[in-house]
């Protein structure tokens, strides 16, 4: 699975075609009967948008054919639907089709027709609300977790370009001195192969060399969308890891044991015990730093219309989104900084709310998709502010 990070978001938030079609389906990871349901859901809804389209934009029989031909095309594709996550997200433009197979559960199929792509279901695939790594230790073989309290799926890290394996190298390296025929174990601690050769200080440099070479090249990629790191591994491991990590997620505690990737469940449910711990930490912190910036007037949680107008100027830093909001139609008007509400999406208009999570995360703030009860308000969005807003900007 390749992560889908910060930058793809922002990339897509900033599409647009007249029109712009988005579709999100609930998709299986297995399946007994070929993904039949998975494509009833992504037929259903390329039915109902075919509708919207005859209805809402007029369009001829032949335009909408070249619009939804790309993802028609998805339901006869078996190589498709074997890469199946939990959610599958359908963007349709242009005859052009962008696919995401994403770890975010949801119950129920939408779709969303407008000039830009709508990007709110996508969000709890890049916020670290409940959102964390689990790396595996393994000498044989480390392996990449991305997780949440629902899900849990392998990262597949390309070998050429993150060293995997201890095991492998030492293999390789005790090869090419073979090969150049000077055999034998070079200078202290050059090979380890978990049979006993050289001292326990010898072997522990030997891994401390790997875990260095390989963090180097794992990190950069886990800074495309950083969230907490934990591990899992045989404890003597651990140590020896954190000593050479840069990483500025890594998290105190680990899953203790010998794993491999059959033993995916148990991760799932012993590094959710370790990292829950840590989202409700990290959310009555949130709850009660709102508070206090709301008594320094740097937090809204009642003002809708004047969030949304400091969200699109880059004043918000967070933005909490009621996971049960409705769509907020209407436009704001940057020359006079105003937002005009409409009853119904006209003409091809976006949802401001959505509109305003795209502005908050490209101006680098943090949106989060949130439950009704945790909201600081009754509104359906709430903000933490980068500065006070003065009368002129509000």
């Amino acid at each position: 699975m390749k992560i889908f990070d910060r930058k793809k978001f922002v990339d897509l938030s900033q599409k647009s075609a007249q029109p712009y079609i988005s579709i999100f389906v609930p998709s299986s990871r297995l399946s007994t009967d070929a993904y039949k349901q998975d494509k009833i859901h992504l037929k259903n809804q390329l039915a109902a948008v075919e509708k919207k389209l005859e209805k809402d934009y007029q369009l001829e029989s032949e335009e909408i054919n070249n619009l939804l031909q790309p993802g028609k095309e998805l339901l006869n594709s078996s190589e498709f639907w074997k890469h199946n996550s939990d959610m599958i997200a359908c963007f349709l433009s242009e005859g052009q089709v962008e696919l995401l197979q994403v770890p975010i559960a949801i119950e129920e199929s939408m779709n969303f027709v407008g000039t830009k792509p709508f990007l709110l279901p996508l969000l709890p695939a890049i916020t670290d609300n409940g959102h964390y790594y689990l790396l595996v230790l393994n000498l044989e073989k480390i392996h990449l977790y991305e997780a949440t309290r629902n899900v849990i799926q392998e990262v597949i890290l390309d070998p050429e370009k993150v060293a995997t394996s201890f095991i492998a190298e030492e293999e390789d390296f005790e090869n090419q001195k073979y090969l150049q025929g000077q055999g034998g174990v070079g200078s202290a601690g050059a090979m380890f192969h978990g049979h006993g050769e050289g001292s326990d200080e010898e072997k522990k440099q030997s891994i401390l060399n790997y875990f260095h070479r390989m963090t180097n090249m794992l990190e950069p990629i886990l800074y495309k969308n950083p969230l907490p790191l934990y591990l899992a591994g045989v404890d003597y491991l651990i140590p020896i890891f954190r000593e050479a990590s840069k990483y500025n997620g890594l998290m105190d505690g680990h899953v203790s044991g010998s794993f491999t990737e059959k033993d995916m469940d148990i991760l799932h449910h012993d590094s959710w015990e370790l990292a829950s711990s840590h989202f409700v930490a990290e959310r009555n912190n949130t709850i009660e730093s709102f508070q206090a910036k709301k008594a320094e007037g740097l937090a809204m949680d009642s003002e809708t219309e004047e969030l949304l107008k400091a969200s699109f100027t880059g004043a918000v830093d967070t933005l909490f989104v009621s996971k049960e909001h409705k769509h907020l139609w209407g436009r704001y008007n940057e020359e006079e900084h105003s937002i005009e509400l409409e009853d119904t999406q006209n003409n091809g208009g976006h949802c401001l709310i959505d509109e305003a999570a795209a502005t908050v995360l490209r101006s680098k703030g943090n949106v989060y998709m949130t439950d009704p009860g945790d909201m600081p308000g009754d509104a359906p969005i709430a903000g933490i502010l980068r500065y006070p807003l003065t009368a002129s900007a509000s």
